[in-house]
Order: structure tokens, then C-alpha cells, then sequence
């Protein structure tokens, strides 16, 4: 039964926020979602220990504070930061008087995207959707999820949306990449069925990036360090916009909006004009390609503001928003990491309307809110 909904903290006369990156953790990991799965499976990852506590990463990248979760943000009960939901409610919603979070479990898309076979990952998605949405949504009517599908199996991920999809606060469709480009028809079943859904398509960096085979890798060479590598993790999403764009998908998926969350936004701009200028002199390369891709992506493909590359002069970055388009990005905290924007401190030199868009808008036309 759904609790009621807790009062919010807004007055009417301030900024409404929808914050669309919030990092729900289970805190005992696979051990949690044991009821949520046939009893062969639990005893497969019985018998194999399975854990899933970290991104069992190299030491070269692990945190150099020696943690990614932010540890004033850890609940009173205990466990790690991003696993009581009623503290979250507290912690982020209230105290920032958000209106709306959407949830993204990193630790569902590292196990879909690298840590966990094919079928393992497709038992294990469900496990961890529905343990959320029996142990989460029900918390708050502010919380919403972005449902997680196993993209090893694209037929799995399709019927995945299907089977809970069409749930009152699922809001999205989070995608873990592989290294194969967004645009390759791989993906047209969960395109397919999002689309139908009327969910927009969200991509986060899942934790196994550039470490594990099999998922996107940054450019040149294998980075050295958890800073080399966190710089460079932008670089998979600047390929997927120019992947969705030239192999045709998004004239194949009209009705399809895709967000790009925790990529960073500002390289963007440069990419579009390149991707422009070379359509307009190419075209007859790509003859499925019928518009200019700044109008492709201008209508279907959404970013995060979270992390926010800040420049020396803060109207610089006002100016590039401004070059870039506000109805371009939605707000997003990225709670509870340690490099998380709150609405309070982000954005501030932006005219009160565009920062309206940018925290509520933008967002509210994206994802599918009931």
C-alpha cells in the first residue's frame, strides 16, 4: 500500500526542481533481491558468493578519498550512503525541496552491462526492478525510477519494459552501454519498446567503464588513474549522439527521446557544429539522415547538468547554455556522490525562467510523469 505523500518543503514563490539522477543502493546487494528471483537462480549466486558491494574496480581507479558515495550523506541505520530510502526522502528531497527525483541503481547496471553473464543479468535486472519498486516507490510518491534493462539481451530488455513499464512511477528506461554505438540496430528492440512505452531512453556511466571489456572504453589508450579516467568518461557519450544521429535511429524512432546523464554537457556544442557542417557537405552518404543533426538532436536528445564544467568566468558558461539552447538540459544532483551539484548552488547566474526550464521544465516534458 502506498504511503501517503510526505508535505513538500517548497513555498510557492521558489525555483521548482526535478532532479533526474538520483543513485538508489541496495544495501546488501544480490542478497537483497533473493525473494525477487526463481529459487534455482538465488542458489546459483549462493553458491557462487555473488556480491556486488563494489564495481570491483582496479586499484588505480578506485576513489583517492576512498569513496565515491558521500559519507555525511550515510543513513542513521547504517549501510552506505544511498541505501535507506526514508533518509534519502529526507536528506535530498526535503531539505532541497525537491519535487521529484528519478531513481538509477548504478549497481543493476554494472551487473547488465559488464559483471554478470547474459542470462545472469537478465534475472538479476528484474530482481533488482522489482525489489525498488516493492521497497522504494511506495516510500514517496516524489520518488520515480528509471527502470534498468539488461542490454545483453535486447529481446530480454524489450519484454522487460513490457512487463512493468506501463507502472505509475517508472519514468524512464535506463540503458547500460556496451561497446557497441547507441545507433547500431542492436538496440532497436529496446527502442522499439521504450518507444512504445512512451519512455525516453536514459544513458548513465555505469561503473565498469573503460575497465572491463565489452563496455565503452575511452579513446587513445587505457587511462592510469581514477582522475585520467574520470575525465575522459564524456567520450562515450560524444560517439552516441553522433551514432544516434548518422545511422538513422532517431529518423527510425521519431516519438523516441534519449537523456544523457552524468556525460557532461558542454562538449556538445563543438561536436554539433562539426556534425553539421560535415552532414551539410556528405549528406548523399547518409541519405536516411533527412535533417540537420542539430535539429535531431534538439528534439529528441536531452543532457544532465550534473557534472557542471565551470570556467574561471561564470558568464562563460552562461553563454555557452545560452549558445547551446535552456531547453536542452534538465537538472540532476547525481546524490549522493561525492561531486553532486544541489539546486541551491547550481546555475545561479541564469535568468529566473531559464533556470524554471533547466530544474522543471525540461525534465517534466522528458520523462513520462503521472
Amino acid at each position: 500500500m502506498d504511503l501517503p505523500e510526505k508535505p513538500h518543503a517548497r513555498q510557492s514563490n521558489t525555483l521548482k526542481v526535478l532532479d533526474c539522477d538520483v543513485h538508489p543502493y541496495v544495501k546488501d546487494g544480490v542478497k537483497s533481491v533473493f525473494p525477487y528471483m526463481p529459487n534455482a537462480w538465488k542458489q546459483r549466486f549462493i553458491r557462487k558468493n555473488a556480491q556486488v558491494g563494489s564495481h570491483a574496480r582496479p586499484l588505480k581507479y578506485e576513489h583517492p578519498n576512498g569513496s565515491v558515495n558521500r559519507l555525511d550523506a550515510r543513513p542513521p541505520c547504517g549501510g552506505i550512503s544511498g541505501s535507506d530510502p526514508h533518509f534519502l526522502v529526507q536528506d535530498l528531497l526535503v531539505k532541497n525541496g525537491i519535487e521529484g527525483a528519478v531513481l538509477n541503481c548504478l549497481q543493476t547496471g554494472a551487473l547488465c552491462s559488464a559483471l554478470a553473464g547474459t542470462d545472469e543479468s537478465v534475472v538479476l535486472c528484474s530482481a533488482f526492478n522489482d525489489f525498488l519498486i516493492d521497497q522504494w516507490l511506495p516510500v514517496d510518491k516524489r520518488l520515480k525510477l528509471a527502470m534498468s534493462v539488461p542490454s545483453q539481451d535486447p529481446q530480454a530488455a524489450a519484454a522487460e519494459i513490457r512487463r512493468i513499464g506501463k507502472h505509475g512511477q517508472i519514468v524512464a528506461v535506463s540503458l547500460p552501454l556496451l561497446n557497441i554505438l547507441m545507433g547500431n540496430r542492436y538496440y532497436w528492440p529496446i527502442y522499439e519498446a521504450a518507444q512504445e512505452a512512451q519512455l525516453p531512453i536514459l544513458v548513465h556511466v555505469t561503473g565498469p567503464d573503460s575497465v572491463y571489456h565489452g563496455v565503452p572504453m575511452s579513446a587513445g589508450g587505457i587511462p592510469d588513474s581514477y582522475v585520467e579516467r574520470y575525465v575522459t568518461l564524456n567520450q562515450a557519450g560524444e560517439s552516441s549522439v553522433n551514432s544516434l544521429v548518422f545511422s538513422g535511429t532517431l529518423e527510425k524512432f521519431p516519438r523516441l527521446k534519449f537523456i544523457f546523464v552524468e556525460y557532461g554537457f558542454l562538449w556538445l556544442l563543438p561536436l554539433l557544429w562539426r556534425m553539421d557542417r560535415t552532414w551539410r557537405q556528405l549528406r548523399h552518404e547518409v541519405p536516411w539522415v533527412k535533417k540537420s543533426p542539430v535539429e535531431y538532436v534538439h528534439d529528441q536528445i536531452r543532457f544532465s547538468t550534473q557534472p557542471i564544467d565551470e570556467p574561471s568566468n561564470p558568464k562563460d558558461l552562461d553563454t555557452l547554455i545560452e549558445l547551446m539552447g535552456f531547453d536542452q538540459l534538465c537538472f540532476s544532483t547525481d546524490y549522493p556522490h561525492w561531486d553532486n551539484d544541489m539546486p541551491g548552488q547550481s546555475l545561479r547566474g541564469l535568468p529566473a525562467a531559464q533556470r524554471e526550464k533547466i530544474f522543471w521544465d525540461n525534465a517534466l516534458n522528458l520523462f513520462r510523469m503521472r
